[in-house]
């Protein structure tokens, strides 16, 4: 999830996303009364992240980056020097890293509503997320021989996943009374749930394995393997390429920047808990409609995106098992483009640079198929104390796909009101195999509107100043 306030406080928010969003993320924090409304309202709450394979501190250069991210794949426009290339080399596969993972995220609330009383919460949203996930192989860039876990070689595996999503979610949240009322009364036991609508965008996942081993005795073996599903205007190209058309031209036939395009359908479900525990004279938990809580330690759990999409448009997977040959020698060519996940650049890719095409010494297959939304299971803490708040957030999904990996990301964060309306957030994330970022956010907060902004920096930057990676508004927040 982007939103400001999570993503200036390191990208968690099981336990401090309270409005619409929450439908999102943890429910159950619907019942939370963080500030003295019934209502919540918003609309086109937007943020953008990506981990770059270069990055640039001039703002015009990195904005131009990020397009080529995000937008239809365009020949021609992800070329690099010999120099860029060795520093792309140097900067991306530290510690003799033989891949390198990169993402690149956009989310969009289109509309939110939250109303609650003291009894219960309820809540609609509206959302599009698009995240495109890649791991690229040290061997596309550098013909540098390594050790690759018990083997020497070169590794030129390629791994692009890519998945739009369509959401809507209708939440609803209450306390739990059976374990509250066994207490004084000044904690609060919240569950909630949100059910949701989703609607399949384009869809890909790619995975290349392409190593290149030295068995000992001078004899070079290729070992590869190949899994590809694609859908709507992935597979439209996908099908043209393989009954003759040119990778380019195909590409250009079928992948555009589109807005609105459905070729899924299925069915999600977010679920979480909260137990709130106030401190002092923080009575909210008894005057739920007359005090707001803000001294209070908050632990949550929550699980994400259970749930499937069918996609049923120009659906194709070709796959390969496990194959060992042997060749003359490491491959000796280069890529002179950098892969940046822009969407349909797998294909041309594999095509141009590859010294086999795993497109056409597969058999594919035209058929429907179904996946799992990117299920993810999170828990936080958070302690609040007046006017400044502290959290902590684990996350880990429970498998690789386009928005979550396998892999633990913890994130830290703090909140500080010097003005009552002006908070000050600050927080960073930590993950392995991704850059470390901080990030940065403020707003500014009236009784009946707000305005929010953050904003993430690489913390290991490619040139001498910090670099911008991501940036989230929200401008039209009402409150009632």
């Amino acid at each position: 999830m982007l939103t400001p306030r999570n993503v200036a406080l390191g990208g968690g928010g099981s336990t401090y996303i309270t409005d619409y969003n929450a439908n999102f993320y943890n429910p159950a924090n619907l019942m939370i009364q963080d500030r003295q409304r019934d209502i919540d309202i918003g609309l086109f709450i937007t943020g953008t992240y990506f981990n770059a394979v270069q990055n640039f501190s001039n703002l015009n250069q990195q904005s131009t980056n990020l397009e080529s991210y995000i937008t239809a794949f365009d020949a021609g426009s992800y070329a690099i020097t010999p120099l860029e290339r060795t520093e792309i080399a140097e900067d991306n596969y530290i510690r003799d890293r033989s891949t390198s993972l990169h993402q690149t995220r956009l989310d969009v609330t289109l509309l939110g509503f939250k109303w609650r009383n003291d009894q219960r919460a309820y809540s609609i949203a509206f959302r599009n997320r698009i995240s495109s996930s890649f791991e690229t192989g040290k061997g596309w860039y550098s013909s540098e021989v390594q050790k690759i876990k018990n083997d020497i070689g070169i590794n030129r595996s390629l791994t692009h996943r890519y998945q739009s999503l369509y959401e809507i979610s209708f939440g609803f949240a209450e306390s739990f009374r059976f374990f509250s009322d066994m207490t004084p009364r000044l904690d609060e036991f919240n569950f909630g749930i949100a059910p949701k609508l989703v609607i399949g965008g384009a869809f890909q996942d790619a995975k290349w394995d392409n190593l290149y081993l030295d068995n000992g005795n001078g004899q070079i073996s290729n070992v590869s393997e190949f899994e590809y599903r694609a859908s709507g205007s992935f597979g439209a190209a996908t099908q043209q390429y393989l009954n003759g058309t040119p990778a380019q031209t195909a590409l250009q036939n079928n992948i555009n920047d589109e807005l609105f395009s459905p070729y899924g359908i299925g069915a999600g479900l977010d679920i979480g808990f909260t137990y709130l525990i106030t401190i002092g004279s923080d009575l909210s938990t008894i005057n739920e409609n007359e005090q707001q809580t803000n001294k209070s330690l908050r632990l949550s759990f929550a699980i994400t995106d259970i749930g499937f999409v069918n996609y049923y448009d120009d659906g194709i997977s070709i796959n390969s098992t496990l194959d060992t040959a042997g060749v003359s020698g490491y491959p000796s060519n280069l890529a002179d483009d950098a892969f940046v996940g822009a969407p349909g650049q797998f294909l041309d890719f594999t095509e141009q640079y590859g010294t086999t095409n795993p497109f056409v010494l597969n058999p594919s297959q035209e058929e429907n198929f179904s996946v799992l939304l990117p299920t993810a299971i999170h828990a936080g803490a958070l302690f609040e104390i007046n006017r400044l708040k502290v959290m902590g957030d684990l996350s880990i999904g429970l498998t690789n796909n386009a928005f979550n990996s396998t892999k633990l990301v913890a994130s830290v964060g703090v909140e500080l009101r010097p003005l009552k309306f002006l908070p000050l957030r600050a927080g960073t994330q930590l993950a392995t195999e991704l850059p470390s970022y901080f990030s940065f956010g403020t707003a500014i907060e009236t009784k009946l509107w707000d305005l929010s902004i953050a904003t993430q920096f690489v913390s290991r930057s490619f040139n001498e100043n910090p670099t911008i990676t991501g940036v989230t508004v929200a401008v039209l927040q009402f409150h009632f």
